[in-house]
């Protein structure tokens, strides 16, 4: 199937999907957007391997081959070839237990994600950033994202998709008691997000996972950025 996406010009530039001959390896596959993403790729009749690193034993959804990995060692690794690579690393500074440990997650182990796969062919990276990215943010969260795009865009593959999406809903392996309270206000107040407001609704995770699968198939040659409101 193909998929039309706008430029920022406001042309529709619309790309054919490849024939199902095509490989993916998907890094943070055990999260919200990652989990089902995964369930995604995995019946998706375009894709004839789809790898996920993971650093623990969990179980494998269907069609999908599990690899663990040590993410401090990923240079180490050699990758069969693979045409689109898939990040939705992510946690939070609270869950990493300081800022310098945030940061080797969702900047550090995703640029050597993404090195990693761009040695072993791939020619498609699509990434799951934030809402308000930006390498010049004086917070560390949005800085962190926005400086981690930019390494991104500059390791030279054919297309990078970045996804912002505003606060994730969806069905959480574990309940967090701060994120139930903040879902609950975010799905009250999400009818009264309209016209530019609209990008800061919350962002429904399978939305985003659709949408990751959706523009590895069709999105064309270069940097597309779709901000929250795209998404959905």
């Amino acid at each position: 199937m193909a998929i039309e996406f706008g430029d920022p010009s406001g042309v529709r530039l619309r790309a054919a999907a490849p024939a199902a001959s095509r490989s993916a390896v998907v890094a943070g596959g055990t999260g919200l957007v990652g989990g089902i993403l995964l369930q995604l790729l995995g019946r998706d009749a375009q894709y004839r391997r789809v790898t996920s690193f993971v650093r623990r034993e969990v179980p494998a959804p269907p069609g999908v081959a599990l690899q663990q990995v040590d993410f401090e060692r990923l240079d180490e690794l050699v990758l069969p070839e693979v045409d689109d690579a898939f990040c939705c690393l992510g946690t939070t500074r609270r869950a990493a237990g300081s800022a310098a440990a945030f940061r080797r997650v969702d900047l550090e182990y995703v640029v050597a994600f993404a090195r990693l796969a761009k040695r072993a062919g791939a020619l498609r990276f699509l990434l799951v950033s934030s809402l308000g990215a930006s390498p010049r943010s004086p917070f560390l969260y949005p800085r962190t994202k926005g400086e981690c795009e930019a390494a991104i865009e500059a390791i030279g593959f054919t297309t990078v998709v970045i996804l912002r999406p505003s606060f994730l809903i969806g069905d959480r392996a574990e309940g967090r008691l701060g994120e139930s309270v903040a879902l609950g206000a975010a799905r009250l107040i999400r009818p009264l997000l309209v016209g530019p407001l609209r990008r800061y609704a919350p962002a429904d995770a399978t939305a985003v996972a659709r949408t990751l699968v959706s523009a590895a198939a069709s999105a064309p040659a270069g940097v597309m950025v779709l901000e929250s409101d795209r998404i959905r």
